[in-house]
């Protein structure tokens, strides 16, 4: 019943929070709407880099609606992280649920690593360089840092939110493991090119790629042997992606998301 009772609270707190640090700390903060273009909103992500906002920066409304994960239906593998012995970084300031040392949004990051483990029996310290399409704000290779220390890391993403996952990972990752990862501005600049001892991260981010780009992706990785974590949200602004990523890895693994329970809106390929 405390449990429950702490759940319930716990929307009203995060909306609560970011408020406050609306009010307080990101009053200057660029305002967007629907009709922002992308290379604003990218810009906009740099400026969470910066000393002015960097402090806080997990509570951004910008950061909060796009790429940090706040359902309560990722609080058990906050929690399998918390028994396992990690702590995430308190850097930005990130929102925890009552109790936990980390994050909803890395919980959510780590039951993505466990489905992939669970459906394809490979461990993901098996892989000498993981390759993730779209890092959002570097949680992803912060929890790997601790899971295959061993592994390089390459992240293709845009300039401005390349800043704040460097000055991020700067804070968060210890020098060795920060100098084992390297940006890249596309996929067809990785070198070596992808094989069979690297693993593809793309979780919803190749999805939401305009569609040529997408299918130029989705071809790259038809055609090669790496191993793959990806998701794609079946409707993404109209466009039905179904009927594109059906097309292709005609032999992986593939595993529907509901969650929270009953919504069914994304599909899992593991290889």
């Amino acid at each position: 019943m405390i449990n429950d009772y702490r759940d319930a609270l716990y929307r009203p707190r995060l909306k609560f929070l970011r408020l406050v640090s609306e009010i307080l700390h990101f009053q200057k903060f660029p305002k967007r709407s629907r009709w922002t273009k992308w290379s604003e909103i990218d810009s906009y992500f740099s400026l969470l880099s910066t000393d002015l906002y960097f402090s806080n920066f997990r509570r951004s409304k910008l950061l909060i609606e796009t790429m940090d994960y706040q359902n309560l239906d990722a609080k058990n593998y906050s929690k399998l992280l918390k028994f396992a012995g990690y702590k995430e970084p308190r850097f930005g300031k990130p929102i925890k649920p009552f109790m936990l040392r980390n994050s909803l949004n890395a919980g959510h990051q780590f039951r993505h690593l466990i489905n992939y483990s669970e459906s394809t029996d490979i461990e993901i310290k098996s892989f000498k360089r993981i390759v993730e399409f779209g890092g959002g704000y570097g949680c992803m290779r912060w929890l790997i840092s601790n899971l295959g220390p061993e592994a390089r890391y390459e992240i293709i993403d845009n300039p401005g939110i390349k800043m704040i996952q460097e000055r991020y990972l700067r804070s968060s990752l210890n020098p060795i493991d920060f100098a084992r990862t390297n940006w890249n501005l596309s996929i067809d600049v990785l070198k070596p090119k992808l094989d069979t001892e690297d693993l593809f991260i793309g979780l919803w981010s190749v999805s939401e790629t305009p569609t040529d780009l997408m299918i130029e992706i989705l071809e790259t990785l038809d055609k090669n042997s790496c191993g793959l974590l990806l998701a794609f949200q079946h409707d993404f602004n109209g466009r039905d992606n179904r009927a594109y990523f059906n097309k292709y890895f005609k032999t992986a693994k593939r595993r529907e998301i509901s969650y929270p329970v009953g919504n069914l809106h994304s599909t899992y390929i593991f290889r």
